[in-house]
């Protein structure tokens, strides 16, 4: 058996963390969406150092949920995601509620 190490190197792209923490963030009971600007396409930042990688989400939640009930649903399954995927260590996850959606009040923003 060839030993990995003479296989070749593997890199994985911020831009790859974060698309895969942006789709395990959505799936999180009571988000409602991420928030997505032109510096974050994908509602996430990502840090990647080495092994690591910290990730900050921006967020939209529903009224009446707890928010805070939310940020570790969310946190739990972008690690999982991410480290079940890459391999990566995440150092941290910071979720911000940036709004909350009020059910009969707000018009929903497509997600």
């Amino acid at each position: 058996m060839t030993d990995p190490i003479d296989r070749g190197a593997t890199r994985v792209t911020p831009d790859a963390v974060a698309r895969l923490s942006a789709q395990a963030a959505r799936q999180a009971p009571g988000v409602h969406s991420l928030v997505s600007v032109p510096a974050r396409p994908y509602g996430v930042t990502v840090r990647l150092d080495d092994r690591a990688v910290s990730v900050d989400v921006d967020v939209v939640t529903w009224y009446g949920r707890s928010v805070l009930t939310v940020a570790d649903a969310i946190r739990d399954a972008v690690i999982d995601q991410v480290r079940s995927s890459t391999g990566l260590t995440v150092r941290e996850v910071t979720v911000t509620v940036e709004d909350v959606v009020v059910p009969g009040v707000d018009v929903p923003a497509p997600t």
